[in-house]
């Protein structure tokens, strides 16, 4: 039996309606509406990582400005009508003899914004769970989605305001009944039906739109024909429903990324682009500092505070600091248990065709040790270019939410650099897994293996640790491979690297003489043994450790 004493939290739901009838933990985005209301552009793209609450977003405006009608399509009067209660607060029945009392949200002190409420048609189109293995799954996948879209809208079937041919058109809709070319349309008819119905132009909602790119660029592998009949369909479909389209009244598009190359807006030159890096809409997407301290405050948990936010740490976007809501509120539904919630919650294959790459692991080895690194960062990412463009890699890592942007302070308007970081703890997590597999990878070592090679040399045991090195390393590489002392010790460095936590890594540091090529400090707390290592290739191996015996004796005495 649920304790009364603890508020009810409602996780994983994108409907505005459940989670405000559900939860007694709520965090009020609604002048989002307003901020759309005011914006002057005909189309938006939104794009923010998976689970920072676009779907959510996106319902709690079809909620707001869709007009509520009976089975035959006819407008309720406002009194029977439940969505405005969702905004202006109000009592609601809730089934079973029981009733939840609202209250208003912050959109209700907006006189203006209220009178458009329930006065839209309105279109959400959620592509989130388009996959395929081919270009035809993909086109099946649309094809069923727009079937259970046109069945939201059934009494257009037989609407006085359609003419015979269009209520024939709709029927073979819902019958999933249709061309290639029709599909292509499908979102733009439905448009020009509604707004036939109403007399009232239409809010185009298009939720998720690259999740099938994104997904079917992974998949096909080779085989870019058919990646091109993908975006083909989709540059068909965004481009006849919000270009040049009478019955558009305005139009949001979400996403992870804006991909670029792809020429899927390229003929919209109507649409409006707000990364995370832009201010505007930025507060609505994720937590504010403000939002995080008021549900720490309101939520009792078994942890302290301080550790959550040390675990799930805000990104500054925008010059805001806002934070994943997937993972704190994932850590207020389990009573503060600190977890992995947001990694392991969706796939990661584009940001892994990224961290795997060999010209990143000098960068994860920094990012690891604390530091920040800086780069330029586009706004449009090109699929392709990820494993050979460094731009595109960080751009991708960026807007995916793996990093954590700060502008830099040499920065021009023009080609502007950002020093970027590892946001938080969770984050953190998946750069030392994807570095573990990269050097254990070139190592053709078992990744299961890894942490008991490590725990060699944190114990102390370097004879049995360099003895199992040398094994790895004549059993994998070549002459070839490491030809330079510079890539021994690379390979190092990404061995190295997931000590981080635990270890003050330094590589190439001066001391006496000569410098080592890396030294690990234990980190207060930790306790264990200082290591001090020297790459050499040589005869012998006891005169050089009685070296680097003196290199520490320097280095602990300085």
């Amino acid at each position: 039996m649920r304790d009364k004493s603890k508020p009810k939290i409602k996780v994983g739901t994108d409907d505005f309606k459940t989670l405000l009838l559900n939860s007694d933990v709520f965090v009020d985005k609604s002048l989002m509406i307003q901020a759309l209301l005011e914006e002057s552009s005909e189309a938006m793209l939104i794009t923010r990582p998976r689970r920072w609450g676009k779907s959510l977003n996106m319902d709690m405006l079809r909620k707001f400005f869709e007009i509520e009608v009976n089975e035959r399509g006819e407008p309720l009067p406002e009194a029977a009508g439940i969505n405005r209660l969702l905004f202006t607060g109000g009592t609601i029945d809730t089934g079973f003899g029981e009733t939840r009392v609202l209250q208003p949200l912050k959109i209700a002190s907006h006189p203006k914004a209220i009178k458009r409420q329930a006065n839209f048609p309105v279109i959400l189109f959620n592509l989130k769970d388009v996959k395929g293995n081919s270009y035809q799954e993909i086109e099946e996948g649309v094809s069923i989605n727009i079937k259970k879209l046109y069945k939201q809208y059934q009494y257009l079937a037989y609407s006085i305001h359609l003419s015979k041919e269009e209520q024939q058109d709709f029927r073979q809709h819902l019958l999933g009944d249709i061309s290639k070319a029709q599909l292509k349309v499908s979102l733009a008819f439905l448009s020009e039906l509604l707004y036939r119905h109403f007399g009232q132009k239409v809010y185009i909602l298009i939720d998720e739109y690259d999740t099938p790119i994104n997904t079917s660029y992974l998949k096909f592998e080779n085989r870019i024909d058919e990646w091109e009949e993908v975006l083909e369909l989709f540059r068909n479909m965004l481009g006849s429903v919000l270009k040049s389209n009478s019955c558009l009244e305005k139009g949001v598009i979400t996403g992870i990324l804006h991909i670029a190359k792809a020429n899927l807006f390229s003929d919209l030159n109507n649409i409006r682009e707000y990364t995370l890096l832009d201010k505007k809409f930025n507060k609505f997407y994720g937590f504010t500092q403000e939002e995080v301290d008021g549900l720490l405050h309101k939520v009792p948990t078994q942890t302290a505070p301080e550790k959550i936010k040390d675990w799930y740490n805000g990104y500054t976007f925008g010059g805001e600091i806002i934070y994943n809501l997937w993972s704190i509120m994932q850590c207020l539904a389990s009573e503060g248990a600190l977890d992995y919630y947001w990694l392991d919650s969706g796939g990661t294959g584009l940001v892994d065709k990224a961290l795997l790459t060999d010209t990143i692991q000098e960068d994860i080895k920094q990012l690891l040790e604390g530091k920040h690194i800086v780069k330029k960062i586009y706004k449009q990412i090109t699929l392709g270019e990820i494993e050979d463009n460094s731009y595109a890699f960080y751009s991708l890592l960026l807007f995916a939410g793996y990093l954590s942007p700060a502008l830099a302070s040499d920065a021009i308007e023009e080609e502007p650099t950002y020093c970027l970081s590892i946001p938080n703890k969770e984050v953190r997590k998946i750069y030392m897994e994807r570095i573990c597999q990269w050097v254990t990878k070139r190592l053709d070592m078992p990744i299961a293996s890894y942490d008991s090679f490590m725990k060699l040399l944190i114990t102390g045991q370097i004879d049995a640790f360099g003895a199992q090195l040398q094994t790895y390393l004549l059993q994998s590489t070549s002459y070839h491979d490491l030809s330079q002392e510079k890539d021994y010790h690379n390979l190092i460095s990404g061995l190295l690297a997931p000590l981080a936590n635990r270890f003050h890594i330094t590589s190439n540091r001066e001391t006496g003489y000569g410098r080592c090529d890396h030294l690990l400090l234990p980190i207060v707390g930790y306790g264990g043994h200082a290591v001090l290592m020297e790459h050499k290739i040589a005869k012998a191996p006891k005169e050089i450790k009685t070296i680097a015996q003196q290199g520490l004796e320097q280095i602990l005495n300085q």
